[in-house]
C-alpha cells in the first residue's frame, strides 16, 4: 500500500534525472527499468526504497533510490545494501536526493557505491568496467609499480600457484591492506599489461598474463627499489624479528661473503619513528659512528620476509641495477628458483 502512496511524478521525475546524470558522466544511454525482484525482500525496504536496474558494461547494477523522507545513517545504508544483495547478482547502489559531505565522506571510507544525481557517482566495483567498456583516454601504462602493485606481484610468485587467480578481499589481510588498496593495485598492474582482470558477478579476479621468470622478466623495468631511506643508528636494545636487508640479506640466499659493516635490518617509516620514540635505538649522522642501520621501506617488508630475512625479489629490486658485479651476479642467483 505504501509504494502506490509514493508521488509517481517524484518517481518518474527522479528517474529520468539520475539516467541523465549516468549518461553525462559514462557518455553512454543508459535505460533504467524498475525492479520488480523487490517483492522478494524484507517488507521493510520496499517502504524505504524504489528500485532501478540496468546494465553498466557488462555489469548488472540496481540502484536503491532513498523515498523522500527517508533519512539513513551510512552505518544504516550498508546494512540494507548487504541484505539486498543477497537477492540480486550484481552490483547494487545506494542513491538519493542529497547526501551530506560527512555522510558521502563516511561512504567513500567504507567502500559503500552510492549516486547523487548532479553531485556524486562513486561505484569501485565498476572502475575496471568502465575503463573497458567507455570512450574516454585510455590510462597510461606507469612507468613503475606503486608499492601495493609491487606487493601483489611478489606475494604470486612466492606465494602462488601457477594459473592462481586473486580477490581484493583474499590479498587485503595478508598483504596489509584495505580492499579499495587492492582493488587500485589489480587495476593498476592489469594497465601495465601483465595481469589481466575477470569479473564473475560480483567478483573481481586477477590472473597474471606469464609466470615465473617470463613473469619477472615482463615487470622488471617496473619494478621500485623498496628502500626509501637508510639511517644509520646506534643500538640500545635490540628488537627481536626484524628482517635482515642489504648485502647481509643478499649473503643469507646467496654465496656472496658478508660484508665487513654493520647490518641493515628493514622497517616501516611508522616503525622506525617508533623505534627511536621508544628508545630502542639513537640515530648518527655517520656510518662510522654506528653499530647498524635501519632502513626504510616502501612497503611492510615483514609481509614476505621469512626467516628474519626480506624476500628475495624486493632485494633483486633493490641491487638489479648495482654497477658492483659481485652484487649482480648475486642478485642474478635469486631468480634462480624461477624457472
Amino acid at each position: 500500500m505504501l509504494e502506490n502512496e509514493f508521488d509517481f511524478l517524484d518517481q518518474d521525475r527522479y528517474h529520468t534525472r539520475l539516467e541523465r546524470y549516468l549518461k553525462a558522466i559514462l557518455r553512454r544511454d543508459i535505460r533504467l527499468q524498475n525492479w520488480t525482484g523487490f517483492k522478494g525482500l524484507p517488507v521493510f525496504l520496499a517502504r524505504l526504497y524504489v528500485f532501478f536496474e540496468t546494465r553498466i558494461g557488462q555489469a548488472p547494477v540496481l540502484f536503491m533510490f532513498a523515498r523522500p523522507g527517508e533519512g539513513h545513517t551510512p552505518m544504516e545504508i550498508g546494512k540494507h545494501l548487504d541484505l539486498v544483495k543477497h537477492g540480486y547478482g550484481g552490483i547494487v547502489v545506494y542513491s538519493t536526493e542529497r547526501l551530506t559531505a560527512s555522510a558521502r565522506a563516511r561512504l567513500v571510507a567504507t567502500g559503500i557505491a552510492f549516486a547523487v544525481p548532479g553531485n556524486q557517482l562513486f561505484v569501485p566495483e565498476l572502475a575496471t568496467d568502465l575503463r573497458e567498456h567507455f570512450s574516454g583516454p585510455k590510462p597510461a601504462r606507469p612507468d613503475q609499480l606503486s608499492p601495493s602493485a609491487q606487493q601483489v606481484l611478489f606475494f604470486h610468485l612466492l606465494e602462488g600457484e601457477h594459473g592462481r587467480q586473486w580477490t581484493p578481499t583474499e590479498l587485503a589481510g595478508p598483504l596489509r591492506y584495505s580492499i579499495m588498496t587492492m582493488g587500485r593495485a589489480f587495476n593498476e598492474l592489469a594497465v601495465a599489461g601483465i595481469a589481466r582482470i575477470e569479473r564473475r558477478g560480483r567478483r573481481k579476479l586477477l590472473s597474471f598474463r606469464a609466470e615465473g621468470r617470463s613473469l619477472i622478466d615482463t615487470a622488471r623495468t617496473l619494478l621500485i627499489r623498496p628502500e626509501r631511506r637508510l639511517d644509520h643508528i646506534i643500538w640500545r636494545k635490540r628488537p627481536p624479528g626484524l628482517p635482515l636487508t642489504g648485502e647481509h640479506a643478499l649473503a643469507r640466499l646467496s654465496d656472496l661473503n658478508p660484508p665487513a659493516v654493520p647490518p641493515v635490518y628493514a622497517v616501516t617509516a611508522d616503525q622506525m619513528r617508533e623505534l627511536l620514540a621508544a628508545g630502542w635505538a639513537d640515530q648518527r649522522e655517520a656510518e662510522y659512528e654506528s653499530d647498524g642501520a635501519l632502513s626504510s621501506w616502501r612497503y611492510d617488508p615483514q609481509v614476505l620476509a621469512r626467516n628474519h630475512v626480506v624476500d628475495p625479489l624486493s632485494l633483486f629490486a633493490q641491487f638489479r641495477d648495482d654497477p658492483d658485479d659481485r652484487l649482480s651476479m648475486a642478485t642474478d642467483r635469486l631468480l634462480e628458483r624461477w624457472k
